[in-house]
Protein backbone atom coordinates (compact mmCIF):
# COMPACT_ATOMS: atom_id res chain seq x y z
CA UNK A 1 0.00 0.00 0.00
CA UNK A 2 1.18 3.53 -0.76
CA UNK A 3 3.05 5.09 2.15
CA UNK A 4 1.71 8.57 1.46
CA UNK A 5 -1.75 7.46 2.63
CA UNK A 6 -0.48 6.71 6.14
CA UNK A 7 1.67 9.84 6.15
CA UNK A 8 -1.27 12.11 5.35
CA UNK A 9 -3.60 10.23 7.76
CA UNK A 10 -1.13 10.65 10.62
CA UNK A 11 -0.68 14.32 9.71
CA UNK A 12 -4.44 14.86 9.77
CA UNK A 13 -4.73 13.05 13.12
CA UNK A 14 -2.18 15.21 14.92
CA UNK A 15 -2.54 18.47 12.96
CA UNK A 16 -3.51 21.69 14.70
CA UNK A 17 -4.76 23.37 11.60
CA UNK A 18 -7.56 25.75 12.54
CA UNK A 19 -7.44 24.08 16.00
CA UNK A 20 -11.01 22.82 15.55
CA UNK A 21 -9.91 19.68 13.74
CA UNK A 22 -7.42 18.84 16.44
CA UNK A 23 -9.95 19.42 19.21
CA UNK A 24 -12.51 17.26 17.40
CA UNK A 25 -9.97 14.43 17.14
CA UNK A 26 -9.20 14.68 20.85
CA UNK A 27 -12.90 14.66 21.72
CA UNK A 28 -13.43 11.62 19.50
CA UNK A 29 -10.56 9.78 21.18
CA UNK A 30 -11.87 10.79 24.61
CA UNK A 31 -15.36 9.57 23.71
CA UNK A 32 -14.08 6.17 22.58
CA UNK A 33 -11.86 5.90 25.68
CA UNK A 34 -14.73 6.81 28.03
CA UNK A 35 -17.04 4.28 26.42
CA UNK A 36 -14.49 1.46 26.54
CA UNK A 37 -13.49 2.28 30.12
CA UNK A 38 -17.11 2.32 31.28
CA UNK A 39 -18.06 -0.92 29.55
CA UNK A 40 -14.93 -2.80 30.67
CA UNK A 41 -15.45 -1.71 34.29
CA UNK A 42 -19.18 -2.47 34.36
CA UNK A 43 -18.64 -5.90 32.80
CA UNK A 44 -15.85 -6.70 35.28
CA UNK A 45 -18.03 -5.83 38.27
CA UNK A 46 -21.03 -7.65 36.82
CA UNK A 47 -18.86 -10.70 36.14
CA UNK A 48 -17.60 -10.55 39.71
CA UNK A 49 -21.10 -10.66 41.14
CA UNK A 50 -22.33 -13.28 38.68
CA UNK A 51 -19.31 -15.58 39.07
CA UNK A 52 -19.70 -15.40 42.85
CA UNK A 53 -23.39 -16.25 42.58
CA UNK A 54 -22.77 -19.14 40.18
CA UNK A 55 -19.98 -20.58 42.34
CA UNK A 56 -22.16 -20.37 45.46
CA UNK A 57 -25.02 -22.15 43.71
CA UNK A 58 -22.89 -24.92 42.20
CA UNK A 59 -20.50 -25.50 45.09
CA UNK A 60 -22.98 -25.26 47.97
CA UNK A 61 -26.43 -26.07 46.67
CA UNK A 62 -27.00 -27.68 43.30
CA UNK A 63 -23.68 -29.37 42.39
CA UNK A 64 -22.74 -30.02 38.73
CA UNK A 65 -24.83 -33.19 38.56
CA UNK A 66 -27.48 -34.66 40.82
CA UNK A 67 -27.93 -38.43 40.76
CA UNK A 68 -31.29 -39.45 42.23
CA UNK A 69 -31.13 -42.94 43.68
CA UNK A 70 -32.67 -44.60 46.76
CA UNK A 71 -29.27 -45.96 47.82
CA UNK A 72 -27.18 -42.79 47.58
CA UNK A 73 -24.77 -43.63 50.41
CA UNK A 74 -23.69 -46.93 48.85
CA UNK A 75 -23.47 -45.66 45.28
CA UNK A 76 -21.63 -42.38 46.02
CA UNK A 77 -18.16 -44.06 46.11
CA UNK A 78 -18.86 -45.75 42.75
CA UNK A 79 -19.76 -42.39 41.22
CA UNK A 80 -16.69 -40.74 42.77
CA UNK A 81 -14.47 -43.26 40.94
CA UNK A 82 -16.00 -42.35 37.57
CA UNK A 83 -13.67 -40.65 35.10
CA UNK A 84 -13.97 -36.84 35.22
CA UNK A 85 -15.66 -36.73 38.64
CA UNK A 86 -14.06 -34.55 41.33
CA UNK A 87 -16.33 -35.49 44.24
CA UNK A 88 -19.58 -37.30 44.99
CA UNK A 89 -21.51 -36.60 48.20
CA UNK A 90 -24.81 -38.19 49.29
CA UNK A 91 -27.32 -35.76 50.77
CA UNK A 92 -30.95 -35.25 51.67
CA UNK A 93 -32.88 -31.97 51.80
CA UNK A 94 -35.63 -30.98 54.20
CA UNK A 95 -37.88 -27.98 54.66
CA UNK A 96 -38.01 -27.07 58.32
CA UNK A 97 -39.27 -24.52 60.80
CA UNK A 98 -36.68 -23.36 63.32
CA UNK A 99 -37.08 -21.38 66.52
CA UNK A 100 -34.58 -20.00 69.01
CA UNK A 101 -35.28 -19.30 72.68
CA UNK A 102 -36.24 -15.64 72.23
CA UNK A 103 -37.37 -15.37 68.60
CA UNK A 104 -40.31 -16.17 66.37
CA UNK A 105 -40.14 -19.30 64.20
CA UNK A 106 -38.38 -18.95 60.86
CA UNK A 107 -38.50 -21.17 57.78
CA UNK A 108 -35.21 -22.67 56.66
CA UNK A 109 -33.74 -25.36 54.43
CA UNK A 110 -31.84 -28.14 56.20
CA UNK A 111 -29.45 -30.38 54.28
CA UNK A 112 -28.13 -33.63 55.66
CA UNK A 113 -24.53 -34.39 54.67
CA UNK A 114 -21.87 -36.97 55.56
CA UNK A 115 -19.89 -36.11 58.67
CA UNK A 116 -16.67 -35.91 56.59
CA UNK A 117 -18.18 -33.73 53.86
CA UNK A 118 -15.38 -31.14 54.02
CA UNK A 119 -12.81 -33.85 53.29
CA UNK A 120 -14.94 -35.37 50.53
CA UNK A 121 -15.79 -32.05 48.85
CA UNK A 122 -13.02 -29.45 48.96
CA UNK A 123 -15.01 -26.99 46.84
CA UNK A 124 -17.82 -26.96 49.38
CA UNK A 125 -15.37 -26.35 52.23
CA UNK A 126 -13.62 -23.55 50.33
CA UNK A 127 -16.88 -21.75 49.57
CA UNK A 128 -17.96 -21.64 53.23
CA UNK A 129 -16.33 -19.06 55.49
CA UNK A 130 -16.69 -20.14 59.09
CA UNK A 131 -17.19 -16.95 61.11
CA UNK A 132 -17.65 -18.79 64.40
CA UNK A 133 -17.00 -22.34 65.51
CA UNK A 134 -16.22 -25.12 63.03
CA UNK A 135 -18.15 -27.10 60.46
CA UNK A 136 -18.96 -29.82 62.94
CA UNK A 137 -21.93 -32.03 62.12
CA UNK A 138 -20.31 -35.14 63.62
CA UNK A 139 -21.48 -34.18 67.10
CA UNK A 140 -24.87 -35.84 67.73
CA UNK A 141 -27.80 -33.50 67.12
CA UNK A 142 -25.61 -30.60 65.99
CA UNK A 143 -26.29 -28.04 63.27
CA UNK A 144 -24.25 -25.45 61.38
CA UNK A 145 -26.31 -22.41 60.32
CA UNK A 146 -25.80 -19.25 58.31
CA UNK A 147 -24.52 -16.15 60.07
CA UNK A 148 -27.46 -14.02 58.95
CA UNK A 149 -30.00 -16.60 60.10
CA UNK A 150 -28.29 -16.73 63.49
CA UNK A 151 -28.40 -12.94 63.73
CA UNK A 152 -32.09 -12.80 62.91
CA UNK A 153 -33.13 -15.26 65.61
CA UNK A 154 -30.44 -14.39 68.12
CA UNK A 155 -28.32 -17.55 67.98
CA UNK A 156 -24.79 -17.97 69.27
CA UNK A 157 -22.41 -20.90 69.46
CA UNK A 158 -23.69 -23.56 71.81
CA UNK A 159 -27.28 -22.30 71.75
CA UNK A 160 -30.17 -24.67 71.20
CA UNK A 161 -32.30 -24.50 68.05
CA UNK A 162 -35.71 -26.18 67.97
CA UNK A 163 -36.32 -27.67 64.51
CA UNK A 164 -39.47 -29.18 63.02
CA UNK A 165 -39.14 -31.08 59.73
CA UNK A 166 -42.17 -30.24 57.62
CA UNK A 167 -40.97 -32.66 54.94
CA UNK A 168 -41.33 -35.68 57.23
CA UNK A 169 -43.88 -38.34 56.31
CA UNK A 170 -46.82 -38.68 58.67
CA UNK A 171 -46.27 -35.22 60.16
CA UNK A 172 -48.96 -34.20 62.63
CA UNK A 173 -49.52 -30.54 61.76
CA UNK A 174 -51.65 -30.04 64.86
CA UNK A 175 -48.81 -31.12 67.18
CA UNK A 176 -45.60 -31.45 65.17
CA UNK A 177 -42.65 -33.13 66.86
CA UNK A 178 -39.61 -30.91 67.25
CA UNK A 179 -35.98 -31.67 68.00
CA UNK A 180 -33.49 -29.48 69.81
CA UNK A 181 -30.17 -29.13 67.97
CA UNK A 182 -26.96 -27.52 69.21
CA UNK A 183 -25.36 -24.80 67.06
CA UNK A 184 -21.71 -25.78 66.51
CA UNK A 185 -20.80 -23.32 63.77
CA UNK A 186 -21.83 -20.19 61.89
CA UNK A 187 -20.94 -19.87 58.21
CA UNK A 188 -20.99 -17.10 55.64
CA UNK A 189 -21.03 -17.47 51.86
CA UNK A 190 -21.83 -13.92 50.79
CA UNK A 191 -25.05 -15.22 49.21
CA UNK A 192 -27.95 -14.01 51.35
CA UNK A 193 -30.30 -16.87 50.47
CA UNK A 194 -27.92 -19.40 52.01
CA UNK A 195 -26.66 -17.26 54.89
CA UNK A 196 -30.19 -16.38 56.01
CA UNK A 197 -32.04 -19.60 55.32
CA UNK A 198 -29.80 -22.67 55.34
CA UNK A 199 -28.46 -25.11 57.90
CA UNK A 200 -26.40 -28.30 57.66
CA UNK A 201 -26.69 -31.43 59.79
CA UNK A 202 -25.39 -34.99 59.58
CA UNK A 203 -27.23 -37.78 57.77
CA UNK A 204 -27.82 -39.42 61.15
CA UNK A 205 -29.53 -36.27 62.43
CA UNK A 206 -31.75 -36.08 59.34
CA UNK A 207 -32.96 -39.62 60.05
CA UNK A 208 -33.84 -38.57 63.60
CA UNK A 209 -35.70 -35.58 62.19
CA UNK A 210 -37.73 -37.90 59.96
CA UNK A 211 -35.94 -36.94 56.77
CA UNK A 212 -35.18 -40.53 55.84
CA UNK A 213 -32.13 -41.85 54.04
CA UNK A 214 -30.03 -39.85 51.58
CA UNK A 215 -31.74 -40.08 48.19
CA UNK A 216 -29.44 -37.92 46.05
CA UNK A 217 -25.74 -37.87 45.22
CA UNK A 218 -24.29 -34.43 44.52
CA UNK A 219 -21.56 -34.75 41.90
CA UNK A 220 -18.89 -32.19 41.05
CA UNK A 221 -16.85 -32.55 37.89
CA UNK A 222 -13.34 -31.54 36.99
CA UNK A 223 -14.95 -29.55 34.15
CA UNK A 224 -18.58 -28.63 34.64
CA UNK A 225 -19.02 -28.06 30.90
CA UNK A 226 -18.34 -31.76 30.23
CA UNK A 227 -21.53 -32.64 32.09
CA UNK A 228 -23.20 -34.49 29.19
CA UNK A 229 -20.30 -36.93 28.81
CA UNK A 230 -20.19 -37.48 32.58
CA UNK A 231 -23.93 -38.20 32.62
CA UNK A 232 -23.45 -40.94 30.01
CA UNK A 233 -20.58 -42.50 31.98
CA UNK A 234 -22.62 -42.51 35.21
CA UNK A 235 -25.62 -44.04 33.42
CA UNK A 236 -23.39 -46.82 32.11
CA UNK A 237 -21.89 -47.41 35.58
CA UNK A 238 -25.08 -47.47 37.68
CA UNK A 239 -28.41 -48.68 36.38
CA UNK A 240 -31.85 -47.25 37.09
CA UNK A 241 -30.78 -43.79 38.26
CA UNK A 242 -31.89 -40.33 37.18
CA UNK A 243 -29.05 -37.92 36.41
CA UNK A 244 -29.80 -34.18 36.12
CA UNK A 245 -27.30 -31.54 34.98
CA UNK A 246 -26.72 -28.10 36.45
CA UNK A 247 -27.81 -26.67 33.08
CA UNK A 248 -31.30 -28.07 33.61
CA UNK A 249 -32.14 -27.28 37.22
CA UNK A 250 -30.48 -23.86 37.11
CA UNK A 251 -31.78 -22.91 33.68
CA UNK A 252 -34.00 -20.05 34.87
CA UNK A 253 -31.48 -18.25 37.11
CA UNK A 254 -28.55 -18.67 34.71
CA UNK A 255 -30.75 -17.51 31.84
CA UNK A 256 -31.72 -14.44 33.86
CA UNK A 257 -28.06 -13.67 34.57
CA UNK A 258 -27.20 -14.01 30.88
CA UNK A 259 -30.09 -11.75 29.85
CA UNK A 260 -29.12 -9.17 32.47
CA UNK A 261 -25.57 -9.06 31.16
CA UNK A 262 -26.67 -8.85 27.52
CA UNK A 263 -29.06 -5.97 28.18
CA UNK A 264 -26.42 -4.11 30.18
CA UNK A 265 -23.94 -4.46 27.31
CA UNK A 266 -26.52 -3.18 24.83
CA UNK A 267 -27.42 -0.17 26.98
CA UNK A 268 -23.83 0.86 27.63
CA UNK A 269 -22.97 0.03 24.02
CA UNK A 270 -25.18 2.97 23.01
CA UNK A 271 -22.24 5.14 24.10
CA UNK A 272 -20.39 3.94 21.01
CA UNK A 273 -23.30 4.97 18.78
CA UNK A 274 -23.04 8.52 20.11
CA UNK A 275 -19.26 8.48 19.72
CA UNK A 276 -19.54 7.11 16.18
CA UNK A 277 -21.86 9.97 15.23
CA UNK A 278 -19.35 12.42 16.71
CA UNK A 279 -16.50 10.86 14.71
CA UNK A 280 -18.62 10.92 11.56
CA UNK A 281 -19.38 14.63 11.93
CA UNK A 282 -15.76 15.39 12.80
CA UNK A 283 -14.41 13.64 9.71
CA UNK A 284 -17.09 15.17 7.47
CA UNK A 285 -15.97 18.59 8.67
CA UNK A 286 -12.38 17.54 8.06
CA UNK A 287 -13.25 16.60 4.48
CA UNK A 288 -14.86 20.01 3.91
CA UNK A 289 -11.90 21.87 5.45
CA UNK A 290 -9.43 19.97 3.28
CA UNK A 291 -11.36 20.24 0.03
CA UNK A 292 -8.51 22.11 -1.68
CA UNK A 293 -5.97 19.50 -0.55
CA UNK A 294 -8.19 16.74 -1.90
CA UNK A 295 -8.57 18.59 -5.21
CA UNK A 296 -4.79 19.00 -5.56
CA UNK A 297 -4.18 15.32 -4.74
CA UNK A 298 -6.79 14.24 -7.29
CA UNK A 299 -5.11 16.47 -9.88
CA UNK A 300 -1.78 14.79 -9.08
CA UNK A 301 -3.33 11.38 -9.80
CA UNK A 302 -4.66 10.17 -6.46
CA UNK A 303 -7.74 7.98 -6.89
CA UNK A 304 -10.94 8.66 -4.93
CA UNK A 305 -10.52 5.26 -3.23
CA UNK A 306 -7.02 6.21 -2.01
CA UNK A 307 -8.26 9.53 -0.67
CA UNK A 308 -11.16 7.81 1.07
CA UNK A 309 -8.69 5.43 2.64
CA UNK A 310 -6.78 8.40 4.08
CA UNK A 311 -9.79 9.34 6.20
CA UNK A 312 -10.59 5.71 7.00
CA UNK A 313 -7.06 5.29 8.38
CA UNK A 314 -7.55 8.48 10.39
CA UNK A 315 -10.72 7.00 11.89
CA UNK A 316 -8.80 3.79 12.55
CA UNK A 317 -6.17 5.79 14.46
CA UNK A 318 -8.87 7.48 16.52
CA UNK A 319 -10.36 4.09 17.32
CA UNK A 320 -7.01 2.47 18.15
CA UNK A 321 -5.86 5.24 20.48
CA UNK A 322 -9.26 5.55 22.15
CA UNK A 323 -9.65 1.79 22.59
CA UNK A 324 -6.11 1.42 23.98
CA UNK A 325 -6.51 4.26 26.47
CA UNK A 326 -10.01 3.14 27.47
CA UNK A 327 -8.93 -0.48 27.93
CA UNK A 328 -5.98 0.54 30.10
CA UNK A 329 -8.15 2.81 32.24
CA UNK A 330 -10.94 0.23 32.46
CA UNK A 331 -8.57 -2.53 33.59
CA UNK A 332 -6.91 -0.23 36.13
CA UNK A 333 -10.31 0.77 37.49
CA UNK A 334 -11.55 -2.83 37.58
CA UNK A 335 -8.55 -4.16 39.48
CA UNK A 336 -8.67 -1.27 41.96
CA UNK A 337 -12.42 -0.71 42.20
CA UNK A 338 -12.51 -1.09 45.99
CA UNK A 339 -9.60 1.32 46.42
CA UNK A 340 -11.46 3.83 44.22
CA UNK A 341 -14.59 3.51 46.36
CA UNK A 342 -12.51 3.86 49.53
CA UNK A 343 -10.90 7.02 48.15
CA UNK A 344 -14.32 8.40 47.22
CA UNK A 345 -15.53 7.74 50.77
CA UNK A 346 -12.52 9.61 52.20
CA UNK A 347 -13.18 12.61 49.94
CA UNK A 348 -16.91 12.70 50.70
CA UNK A 349 -16.32 12.35 54.45
CA UNK A 350 -13.75 15.16 54.31
CA UNK A 351 -16.25 17.40 52.53
CA UNK A 352 -19.00 16.52 55.01
CA UNK A 353 -16.65 17.14 57.92
CA UNK A 354 -15.62 20.52 56.53
CA UNK A 355 -19.27 21.42 55.93
CA UNK A 356 -20.12 20.46 59.51
CA UNK A 357 -17.22 22.50 60.86
CA UNK A 358 -18.26 25.56 58.83
CA UNK A 359 -21.87 25.15 59.95
CA UNK A 360 -20.67 25.00 63.54
CA UNK A 361 -18.99 28.40 63.14
CA UNK A 362 -22.28 30.05 62.25
CA UNK A 363 -24.47 27.95 64.53
CA UNK A 364 -23.01 27.83 68.04
CA UNK A 365 -23.50 24.52 69.78
CA UNK A 366 -24.19 22.65 66.58
CA UNK A 367 -22.26 19.44 66.25
CA UNK A 368 -20.38 18.69 63.06
CA UNK A 369 -21.05 15.70 60.88
CA UNK A 370 -19.82 12.67 62.79
CA UNK A 371 -21.45 9.78 60.92
CA UNK A 372 -19.08 8.30 58.37
CA UNK A 373 -20.33 8.04 54.79
CA UNK A 374 -20.08 4.52 53.33
CA UNK A 375 -20.97 3.75 49.72
CA UNK A 376 -21.87 0.13 50.45
CA UNK A 377 -23.17 0.38 53.98
CA UNK A 378 -23.83 -3.02 55.64
CA UNK A 379 -27.20 -1.62 56.67
CA UNK A 380 -28.33 -1.61 53.03
CA UNK A 381 -25.96 -3.90 51.10
CA UNK A 382 -25.06 -7.50 51.90
CA UNK A 383 -21.41 -7.34 50.83
CA UNK A 384 -18.05 -6.41 52.27
CA UNK A 385 -16.38 -5.44 48.99
CA UNK A 386 -17.16 -5.13 45.30
CA UNK A 387 -15.97 -8.20 43.36
CA UNK A 388 -14.49 -7.74 39.89
CA UNK A 389 -13.63 -10.48 37.42
CA UNK A 390 -12.01 -9.52 34.11
CA UNK A 391 -12.67 -11.89 31.20
CA UNK A 392 -10.08 -11.34 28.46
CA UNK A 393 -12.34 -12.18 25.51
CA UNK A 394 -14.94 -9.67 26.68
CA UNK A 395 -12.34 -6.91 27.02
CA UNK A 396 -11.05 -7.73 23.54
CA UNK A 397 -14.61 -7.71 22.19
CA UNK A 398 -15.30 -4.27 23.68
CA UNK A 399 -12.09 -2.85 22.21
CA UNK A 400 -12.82 -4.32 18.77
CA UNK A 401 -16.39 -3.01 18.85
CA UNK A 402 -15.12 0.48 19.67
CA UNK A 403 -12.59 0.22 16.85
CA UNK A 404 -15.24 -0.98 14.42
CA UNK A 405 -17.58 1.90 15.31
CA UNK A 406 -14.82 4.41 14.56
CA UNK A 407 -13.98 2.75 11.22
CA UNK A 408 -17.63 2.57 10.15
CA UNK A 409 -18.08 6.26 10.98
CA UNK A 410 -14.95 7.09 8.96
CA UNK A 411 -16.17 5.07 5.96
CA UNK A 412 -19.50 6.90 6.00
CA UNK A 413 -17.81 10.31 6.28
CA UNK A 414 -15.26 9.64 3.51
CA UNK A 415 -17.93 8.91 0.88
CA UNK A 416 -18.24 12.67 0.36
CA UNK A 417 -14.80 12.67 -1.29
CA UNK A 418 -16.09 11.01 -4.46
CA UNK A 419 -18.24 14.08 -5.18
CA UNK A 420 -15.34 16.55 -5.12
CA UNK A 421 -14.41 17.74 -8.66
CA UNK A 422 -10.76 18.97 -8.91
CA UNK A 423 -11.54 21.54 -11.64
CA UNK A 424 -14.16 23.31 -9.51
CA UNK A 425 -11.94 23.23 -6.44
CA UNK A 426 -8.95 24.75 -8.25
CA UNK A 427 -11.16 27.37 -9.92
CA UNK A 428 -12.79 28.67 -6.74
CA UNK A 429 -10.15 27.92 -4.10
Amino acid sequence: MKRWIFFISARHFRTKRREKGHTASLLSVAGIAAGVMTLVTVLAVMNGFQVGTIEDILEINSYHLQVHTPDAVREAPLIADTNGVRSAVPFVDMFALAQGFFADPIAMAVRGLPEAVCALDGGFADQLEMVAGTFDVATPRSIVVGEELARRIGLRLGDGLSVVNFSAEGLNLARPDSMDLIVTGLFKTGFLEYDAGWGFVSLATTRELGGGEADTVGVKLLDRFSDRAAMRRIDSTIADVEVVSWRDYNRSIFGALRLEKTLMMLLIGLIFVVVAVNIHQSLRRSVVERTEEIGVLKTLGASPASLQFVFIVEGLMIGLVGAAVGTALGLALSFNINAVFAGAEVVVNAILGAAGWIAGLFTPGRQGVTAGFTIFSPAYFYLDSVPATVIAREVLGVALFALASAVVAAVAASRRISGIVPAKVLRYE
